[in-house]
């Protein structure tokens, strides 16, 4: 067969349910995170606000927060506007609820424990925490971690929402999972501009393939979201205490 022949046949698959739903999900997050990183950055922020006070405090607050607009609030309209689905259908519901609060029970030690190793990487606690609490009031500690819920909503409504739910049909359970984590982890790296260390960067990895389990598991992305969550604050609190 011909290459424009496959071609012409591609398009009428993508007529079609699960592969236009597959389709345009990945040009979704194509676009949103190309968007994401060249004005989500501190750096665009540095350039943008270069006068402004409290610099390298609102950077960090910016980002956190252009990943929730860009992630969860454009993510939402695309989803009831674009693929005209259900929320709950991309992981916006409660789920198999008992068996996420046993899945987020059991991770809380491990969460703890990953947090704790932290310490001892050298390149995490020159990186994390974001900020320097002892230089800041206990608001600006409040929103700071407030935006970086926000940032992990955002983070796990397209990794966990919209490419998980989006693509299982399309592609199985492993395959949606393990798409997920490879573009996860390259963001990590320094090829999206961001150059986090060498460690989270794999240890982005598992613990895509973990949350994305979970996922599958409940049918939500709830539960993916509170460990993610308590990874970081645990690595953002011991660092700080102990390093």
């Amino acid at each position: 067969m011909k290459i424009k022949e496959k071609i012409i046949q591609e398009k009428e698959f993508l007529k079609n349910g699960a592969d236009k739903n597959f389709a345009l999900c990945l040009l979704f997050a194509t676009i949103i995170l190309f968007i994401y990183c060249y004005f989500g950055s501190y750096s665009f922020f540095e350039r943008t606000f270069n006068g402004i006070e409290n610099l390298d405090y609102y950077k960090i607050i910016y980002h956190n927060c252009m990943a929730f607009v860009l992630f969860f609030v454009l993510g939402i309209i695309f989803t009831k506007f674009v693929l005209k689905q259900k929320l709950a259908d991309f992981g916006l519901q409660k789920g198999n609820f008992k068996l996420g609060l046993i899945l987020c029970l059991i991770a809380l030690p491990i969460c703890a424990l990953c947090g704790l190793s932290c310490v001892l990487d050298a390149d995490m606690s020159a990186m994390y925490p974001l900020i320097n609490f002892s230089q800041y009031s206990w608001w600006q500690i409040v929103i700071y971690f407030v935006s970086y819920l926000l940032y992990y909503i955002g983070w796990e409504y397209l990794f966990r929402g919209i490419l998980f739910f989006g693509a299982e049909k399309k592609c199985g359970v492993l395959c949606t999972i393990l798409i997920g984590t490879l573009i996860s982890a390259l963001i990590h790296t320094s090829i999206a501009g961001f150059g986090k260390p060498m460690i989270e960067t794999l240890s982005a990895i598992p613990a895509g393939m973990i949350f994305g389990y979970v996922t599958a598991k409940t049918r939500s992305i709830n539960y993916s979201l509170i460990m993610h969550f308590m990874v970081g604050i645990f690595t953002d609190v011991f660092i700080f205490l102990l390093a």
